[in-house]
């Protein structure tokens, strides 16, 4: 895929992801992962939740096409502050259109979302060593 594809939102999220990383042995980190390498898309998100069920910090580690590290990118800014039932009502469709994804791009802000959910799932945290 050429760079032409991408808009200028993806292209500016790509060359300067937000909180990209991982948090590390934390016991109040939980921890989502949507897709498989083998496919082409994986974005892993680290979740740092307050006492007061606020995401303190939103991390993630993906790997992909310019779309997916852009949505991943995105989605941790749009978490920050927001409590859990707040994150849990994020939805793809905003994302798609912040980061103007064409609709063969959008699975990318899908496997986004996705690994939110299956971070708020978890509810559980990181291991030491994970």
């Amino acid at each position: 895929m050429s760079a032409a594809r991408y808009s200028d939102a993806v292209l500016e999220h790509l060359r300067n992801p937000r909180n990209l990383g991982s948090i590390e042995n934390a016991p109040d980190v939980w921890i989502g992962e949507a897709g498989a390498a083998a496919g082409g898309r994986l974005i892993r998100l680290h979740l740092r939740v307050g006492a007061d069920q606020r995401i303190a910090e939103a991390r993630f580690k993906a790997f992909g096409c310019p779309a997916t590290i852009a949505a991943a990118s995105y989605l941790t800014e749009q978490l920050l502050g927001r409590s859990i039932d707040e994150a849990r009502t994020l939805a793809p469709e905003p994302i798609v259109v912040a980061l103007a994804l064409s609709e063969e791009l959008a699975s990318s802000a899908d496997a986004a979302v996705q690994a939110l959910r299956a971070a708020l799932a978890s509810q559980s945290p990181l291991t030491p060593g994970v």
